[in-house]
């Protein structure tokens, strides 16, 4: 697995290259070629930079107003490999952005939440739902396009509810979309005569692997599968790949192949670093376009054919191909998935992996709010875990009161490896909730977001509490005392009880009000029991039933006890917290 530092070099990298590229680029046409040469090429791209930004937009606003519906959806509906695909095919569609899906659906595996089977359906059914933007497109709305980009833009700057913004965000990308559409189809025209861009598009004709690798690369490099449909709409709008309309189709239909291909890339990257079901998930993904590329390609003049009798348009026609292309892939493989499955398997088998074993937090998972709150629940509940066992050491360790300075020692080094591991947990937890407290949330997922990190906090100091008691017990060994019977056992049946109440509340971060209310007053009852026992001791202090050592040890251990307490009373709050 590449370093974090490796990746973001190389993504630097990559784009300071294109940066460069796009630059020489530019100013060899303006010397060589003129004003008109530069200002055509400079269209193009700023068309189409405008048609891909239109489309993020859109997505974006799309996903915050769904929130955190998309994630309930996805995991509550995919029962089956049918139910699955119907899911996929469902959000894709509302969403517009099967990358977004594709790599919730690894999130989801990576966390353990769905299985690889049900991922197989999600991804079969994005596949489908990404081809509701050609349909899209080729209605070709651009008169409409600067209505809607006026009305967007008044929404965003007089709205005065977050939702209402993500509509006009919604429409502002809509708009940007066709208006990219436009310039990208201007820019075309100008050139669609030339002798090289004949050249081109013949080629890209005669030889169809040629217009697969075509597709691929543009959708590597811009990220987005619909950008290069577009693209290739806007193409076949101009006329640039022919007059003939079957010829013209011959060439259109391996790029469009060939995007389906590059758009695996988003779920192949969001799954680096990913447990060993995701990366099958984002292979299967992969296997699943490369395989249908792989049957139409023989029969592609058979399936062009069948394609202009599908509509007069031809820009219909690219999206037709797109559409039936997907549809019947996926029916295709619906009834195989168990055979994907086994594909993936083989292909990236079993090492000994954990099942249900959590990986780190992964930025790109930011960019879908809602996977990425589902990956912090996960974390804070192996936090909660590691907690728990601390719990169990402490309590192990008063529960013999024959322990040796060695074995307390051993259990304070096995604590503070424990305490470790939290606090990696925790600083990594805390590092991706605040990068995406920063993000465009909804009002939901933001509360969502607070909510983790409050309970992170909780955990920290219910954390370092324990720490404090066994540093407490391993300062009494090593002074030669021993606390007596009656106190061990008054202590540990204080602990002991504590971490009932603390594993309770962390069996369900998402308590119901009553489960909630029932936590409450055996925390209040556990506190009014410790106020009790603090009396109790300073009476038999007072008494001199305790030496001095003793005494004070007693009374840090009762303080540290009743700061777990108002802890694990915090905690419950936040569990409820609806701001």
């Amino acid at each position: 697995m590449l370093d974090k530092k490796v990746k973001r070099a190389v993504k630097l990298y990559t784009k300071r290259l294109l940066l460069t590229l796009f630059a020489a680029a530019f100013f060899y046409l303006h010397f060589a070629y003129g004003k008109t040469a530069r200002d055509t090429f400079s269209m193009f791209f700023g068309g189409l930079g405008m048609f891909i930004y239109g489309m993020n937009l859109m997505s974006d606003s799309l996903q915050l107003i769904a929130g955190s519906r998309l994630k309930s959806i996805i995991s509550a509906l995919t029962g089956n490999p049918l139910t699955g695909m119907l899911t996929g095919l469902g959000v894709t569609a509302l969403i517009q952005s099967s990358s977004a899906t594709t790599v919730m659906t690894v999130g989801f595996v990576n966390a353990g939440l769905m299985t690889l089977q049900q991922a197989i359906g999600i991804i079969l059914g994005a596949n489908i739902g990404t081809t509701v933007t050609a349909q899209l497109i080729a209605f070709n709305l651009t008169d409409l396009a600067w209505p809607i980009l006026a009305i967007g833009s008044a929404m965003i700057l007089f709205s005065k509810t977050h939702a209402n913004r993500s509509w006009g965000e919604t429409m502002l990308g809509f708009a940007l979309l066709f208006l990219g559409m436009k310039f990208m189809g201007d820019a075309i025209k100008v050139y669609r005569d030339h002798e090289t861009f004949r050249t081109i598009f013949i080629s890209l004709s005669q030889h169809r692997v040629l217009g697969v690798l075509a597709g691929l690369l543009v959708t590597l490099v811009v990220q987005s599968s619909s950008a290069t449909v577009g693209l290739t709409m806007s193409l076949m709008s101009t006329g640039a790949f022919g007059d003939d309309p079957f010829t013209a189709l011959m060439a259109a239909v391996p790029i469009i192949l060939g995007d389906n291909i590059g758009t695996c890339i988003t779920a192949i990257l969001a799954s680096i670093g990913a447990s060993r079901n995701a990366r099958r998930a984002a292979l299967a993904h992969t296997l699943f376009n490369v395989f249908g590329t792989l049957i139409i390609l023989p029969v592609l003049e058979l399936y062009c054919s069948l394609m202009l009798r599908t509509s007069a348009d031809p820009v219909r026609q690219v999206a037709n191909a797109h559409t039936i292309f997907n549809v019947g892939n996926g029916v295709l493989f619906l009834p195989l998935t168990g055979f994907l499955k086994a594909m993936v398997m083989r292909l990236i088998p079993s090492h000994g992996e954990e099942p249900g074993s959590i990986n780190n937090l992964d930025k790109r998972f930011l960019a879908t709010p809602p996977i990425a709150i589902g990956q912090a629940e996960e974390h804070l509940k192996q936090a909660f875990s590691i907690v728990g066992k601390k719990f169990d050491k402490v309590n192990s360790l008063l529960d013999n009161p024959d322990s040796d300075i060695e074995e307390i020692a051993a259990a304070s080094s096995n604590l503070a490896s424990l305490h470790r591991q939290r606090d990696q947990i925790t600083r990594e937890l805390n590092q991706f909730l605040i990068a995406l407290a920063q993000k465009d949330l909804s009002e939901i997922l933001s509360r969502q977001t607070t909510r983790i990190l409050y309970l992170s906090k909780d955990l920290e100091i219910i954390s370092s509490q324990l720490n404090k008691m066994m540093a407490l017990m391993v300062e009494n060994a090593e002074s030669g005392k021993k606390l007596t019977v009656d106190s061990r056992e008054e202590i540990h049946i204080c602990i002991n009880r504590i971490s009932e109440i603390f594993k309770l509340l962390y069996s369900d971060l998402k308590p119901a009000e009553k489960q909630a209310e029932e936590m409450h007053h055996q925390i209040y009852s556990q506190s009014m029991l410790q106020r009790a026992a603090r009396s109790n001791l300073i009476d038999r202090i007072k008494k001199g039933e305790h030496d001095p050592l003793e005494s004070i040890l007693l009374l840090d251990l009762l303080r540290s006890i009743e700061s777990l307490l108002n802890s694990l009373h915090h905690c419950n709050e936040h569990l409820v917290f609806r701001f």
